[in-house]
């Protein structure tokens, strides 16, 4: 699958509109993105076109500001419910204005497509918009923001009950094989880092170090950017193991209700006591072997599978499903994990190639679904993918109705949907991570396994103590996924009036089941007012929040009403909504047969939340300790093919034999090795071998091989040792 850049092209030729620059804005302050992007393009026609533009986003992103400014005159849009925001858009087309309308893709929400209606001839254009992104958080505490640029073709399934989009313009995008940019294009990117120190430059991403004793310390960079290709800033944050609590507070204009509340950001990683790990799972490993994933991201691939199969627990379940226009599953059902299933498994591993045609993901995923579990095993899936499909909706309701499972994604190269990759995961209580092609899938895959064996957090309620007077809504309303020790943000409105005199102590404590388990965390902070700036005063965190909530509506099919009340109020598009603007002094201010539409009736939004607040009991006041927290971190160097052969060798139940391809690899001879072992048992003599050769040279892969080395430590503490320390003894024999 080629990638598909995104252009502004005319719906009536498909001829593309020269771009001639990109600026890019970004600025980061702890785990909130701000982007404002310009595009200035040029028109060489001798006639008035009309056009569409097609660009990638985000689907987290909440885009709050679009306007046009052509031949030095502005359009401002704003967002209105989709049929209306259509129909006002075509009346002014047709009366001879230019106008604007964006909205997201159908069935695409990280795409969106914009038509500038009656562009003049020999006009400049200048496209402007802002938006808002959380930054995203790994376990080891390092954030990265994505700048998309490669835009995929979304891949229409034969086994979809969706329709492909019937809108023309996104149709001549979809058969469009590039933009045309002027001789001199150039795309600048410029960012600005709170906290930010040691920038590191690369092709493909930036690096910074952020310091949290710096956070009020800018640095700031610029360059020009390679065409069609994903670009990433990625964040290692120092020193933020304490809790982070923003309160960000409302407009002065009442009349708008949500704008005008004041919205609590926490962020912090829960560490519950006594949380079981390794309890009995059933693995679904789902493979993308479209086309696409030819060469590097299946060679990838193929390695992460293997570091899988060697990491599973003992007492599990398995099976691989290899997937493209077609699927095919590794057993008809998952299979006890033993010494034969894996010898099976390694094979198929082996021979893993990019020959199945399209990227068809419901089908496989309703094989597995139709299993029904057994015993007391919960289902973990793993979809790896590099794809994008129309029927993402779909999908996120099969996998919602499931129960006692969670899906974990990952998004590979540039142009992977993010809609696709963040929407299932929500719907699987699972996470989304994406990997581009410059980096570590293998150590991002066997982070999140480790995670997949934790007891799954349910039931999850928020207890919060605050001012008297005020009270918490969560947003969005049930709290999403839980995992031991990661990074956690959530976002409340707060009901009443925040006084100045009454800031100080306020605390939320989480409470959720692990079986039959109670947990509970308490996060203790102090609530007070933060510095207000230039991007404060377009609310970043009111955006983010309704975003959150915007999200969790879609997915679980809250009345359309509501979705339309919430996203005019915060001008932040949803499926329903789109923007909306039209130049009322190109023809003066209403020509003949065209009148500005005004809003329709709509749900309330913010009644529908008072009435749940009214449903809330009061919360009570309750003591518990604030956990420590310690910050690890990995280095995303190149994985040696001595480690990947040392792993492929181990056997099923974690340990080793001494053989003369193991002596090999440990650059010995067996015969060598076997004379120094202080055990009569030579099995155990080669695990200890093993796991200390690993540490001694691949520690800085150490995320990578973690659960192969907790494996073998499980099967030496079964055996007898005669009393030897024999890791002691093999890290001598290796200095």
């Amino acid at each position: 699958m080629s990638h598909q850049n995104y252009g502004l092209i005319s719906i009536d030729t498909g001829y593309f509109v020269p771009l001639q620059r990109i600026d890019v804005q970004v600025s980061i302050n702890g785990l909130i993105a701000s982007v404002k992007s310009e595009l200035h393009y040029v028109s060489d026609k001798d006639e008035n076109t009309e056009t569409v533009f097609v660009f990638p986003l985000d689907s987290d992103a909440a885009v709050y500001e679009f306007e046009a400014e052509i031949d030095g005159k502005t359009i401002v849009a704003e967002v209105q419910e989709k049929s209306q925001a259509k129909e006002t858009y075509q009346d002014a087309v047709a009366s001879g204005y230019t106008a604007v309308y964006m909205s997201e893709a159908d069935n695409a929400g990280d795409t969106f497509r914009l038509k500038l209606g009656n562009l003049p001839a020999k006009a400049a254009a200048r496209l402007t918009l802002r938006y808002v992104q959380e930054v995203d958080v790994s376990s080891d505490k390092i954030g990265t923001f994505m700048l998309p640029r490669a835009l995929n073709p979304r891949y229409v399934p034969k086994c979809s009950s969706q329709n492909s989009p019937s809108d023309a313009s996104f149709r001549i995008h979809t058969i469009q094989s590039g933009v045309t940019y002027c001789p001199d294009f150039t795309m600048n990117l410029n960012a600005v880092i709170a906290g930010g120190t040691r920038m590191v430059d690369l092709t493909t991403k930036w690096e910074f170090d952020v310091l949290a004793e710096k956070m009020d310390e800018m640095i700031s960079s610029s360059k020009q950017l390679d065409n069609g290709i994903d670009f990433s800033i990625v964040l290692h944050y120092k020193g933020f193991e304490q809790p982070g609590v923003v309160l960000e507070t409302g407009s002065a204009d009442k009349n708008n209700p949500f704008l005008s509340t004041d919205v609590l950001m926490v962020n912090f990683s829960p560490n519950f006591e006594n949380l079981e790990n390794q309890v009995p799972c059933e693995f679904v490993i789902i493979i993308d072997c479209s086309g696409s994933m030819m060469g590097s991201r299946m060679e990838k691939a193929k390695e992460t599978l293997l570091l899988i199969l060697k990491s599973l627990p003992v007492n599990c379940k398995f099976t691989i499903i290899r997937f493209g226009s077609r699927f095919s599953s590794l057993f008809l059902e998952s299979s006890k994990y033993d010494e034969n299933s894996l010898k099976v498994a390694m094979q198929l591993q082996k021979n893993l190639q990019a020959d199945m045609g399209g990227t068809e993901i419901l089908k496989p995923l309703e094989n597995v679904f139709k299993n029904r579990l057994s015993g007391c095993h919960s289902r973990q899936i793993f979809l790896l993918t590099d794809g994008a499909v129309y029927n993402v909706p779909e999908l996120v309701q099969l996998v919602r109705k499931q129960k006692n499972t969670r899906v974990f994604t990952f998004g590979m190269g540039d142009g992977c949907s993010t809609e696709l990759i963040r929407d299932v995961a929500k719907a699987g209580n699972g996470k989304a991570t994406f990997v581009k092609d410059s980096d570590r899938l293998q150590s991002k895959v066997m982070s999140v396994l480790k995670a997949s064996i934790q007891s799954e957090i349910t039931d999850v309620t928020l207890t919060w103590s605050l001012p008297t007077g005020c009270t918490a809504i969560n947003v969005p309303e049930n709290v999403p996924a839980i995992f031991d020790g990661e990074m956690f943000i959530l976002y409340c409105i707060i009901s009443g009036n925040v006084e100045e005199s009454l800031f100080g102590k306020s605390s939320v404590v989480l409470t959720g089941h692990a079986g039959d388990k109670t947990l509970d965390y308490k996060m203790n902070f102090v609530l007070g007012s933060k510095k207000q700036t230039d991007a404060d005063n377009l609310y970043p965190i009111h955006r983010l929040a309704a975003k959150a909530s915007l999200t969790e509506m879609e997915i679980s099919n809250v009345k359309e009403s509501l979705m339309v009340s919430l996203s005019t109020t915060t001008n932040i598009t949803c499926k329903y909504t789109a923007f909306v603007g039209v130049d009322k002094h190109s023809k003066g201010i209403v020509a003949k047969g065209f009148s500005v539409k005004k809003q329709t009736e709509k749900g309330d939004y913010m009644a529908y939340l008072a009435k749940n607040l009214a449903m809330r009991k009061k919360p009570t006041e309750r003591f518990y300790g604030v956990e420590e927290r310690t910050q690890t971190s990995t280095s995303d160097t190149c994985l040696s093919s001595v480690m990947m052969q040392l792993i492929e060798i181990q056997a099923f139940d974690g340990s080793w034999q001494l053989t003369d391809n193991f002596s090999k690899i440990l650059g010995n001879t067996m015969e060598q090795l076997r004379r120094e072992s202080p055990v009569a048992d030579i099995d155990i003599w080669a695990t200890a071998l093993a796991v200390a050769f690993l540490r001694k040279n691949f520690l800085e892969q150490r995320e990578e091989w973690e659960m192969v080395e907790e494996k073998a430590l499980k099967w030496l503490s079964t055996k007898t040792n005669d009393g030897k320390d024999v890791l002691q003894e093999a890290s001598k024999i290796l200095s």
